[in-house]
């Protein structure tokens, strides 16, 4: 059965880590039916409420709700009543970061100086960062890049759609990427593969390893010059946000290759507190 739910996983598109958690949660319910002599086909909604219950009592809301995305996709794998059907913990608090204007990330990404020592970073590093901030590019995004996705007469870069979460775009580059594209391809990419990024990008794990040293980078740049730089995430989320005040939701739906404009508007709750921090300023409570 176990076979089973994994091809059911892999025809629905999650990737092998997300395999690995959903098959523990699936089995964790199940241990837990048996326990209590409670089939699976039997269970019902006050089953399950108490199931939520007991996983409370040592486990976050966020991995509650972990268990549960597990137990839907398992009855719906069973064809039986999926009695977890948006059944979900409310109350999660996620983390709210600074986002910066136009000025500002303009004024970040000229302060910044490569400090790689590995050679291959050290040439690609202001690239990453410039494809995070101008295009709102992530790792999976820079990783499906290929040299034929590069038009540098036009100026214009194709970005390959991803296998569940993105779309495919084509998005323009700024004159100063062009420059420094063509350079960097010239003199510095290694060519034996067809990766723009080469070769860090023939390994994930390679190119992972290469943003987490970026992140660091950046958030000792925000120390020194005063922004407040928690992730190089942020950058990415900036542009992003820019995008919904210039274009509007749709637009930008488009240029973030996101498949649902639902995934758009979480980006709007930074408009909505300055729009709170403009009542208060003129309008402050008593």
């Amino acid at each position: 059965m176990e076979k089973a739910f994994t091809a059911y996983l892999i025809k629905n598109g999650f990737v092998a880590k997300t395999r690995q958690r959903m098959l523990y949660c699936s089995n964790h319910y199940q241990t837990w039916l048996t326990e209590r002599n409670i089939s699976i086909k039997e269970a019902v909604y006050k089953d399950l409420l108490n199931y939520i219950g007991d996983l409370q009592k040592g486990k976050s809301k966020q991995v509650t709700n972990e268990h549960l995305r597990a137990v839907s996709h398992y009855n719906r794998f069973m064809q039986i009543p999926d009695i977890a059907y948006q059944v979900r913990i409310r109350g999660i608090e996620k983390q709210q970061y600074v986002l910066f204007s136009e000025e500002e990330l303009g004024h970040i990404y000229d302060s910044y100086e490569p400090k790689a020592k590995k050679g291959f970073w050290r040439h690609s590093d202001r690239i990453l960062l410039g494809l995070t901030i101008c295009q709102a590019l992530d790792e999976r995004d820079i990783e499906r890049l290929e040299i034929g996705h590069l038009n540098l007469q036009t100026g214009k870069l194709e970005v390959p759609g991803g296998n569940r979460r993105k779309e495919a775009r084509t998005l323009l580059l700024e004159a100063h990427q062009i420059l420094q594209l063509h350079h960097y391809i010239e003199n510095h990419r290694d060519k034996s593969t067809e990766k723009l990024i080469s070769p860090q990008a023939n390994n994930f794990t390679n190119l992972h390893c290469q943003f987490k040293a970026l992140n660091d980078q950046i958030r000792a740049l925000g120390t020194e010059t005063g922004y407040n730089i928690v992730r190089l995430n942020q950058l990415r989320q900036s542009r992003i946000t820019l995008w919904i005040k210039q274009y509007g939701l749709r637009k930008t739906q488009y240029y973030a290759g996101f498949k649902r404009v639902e995934n758009v508007e979480r980006y709007r709750q930074q408009d909505s507190e300055d729009l709170r921090q403009y009542v208060l300023q003129f309008h402050p409570l008593q």
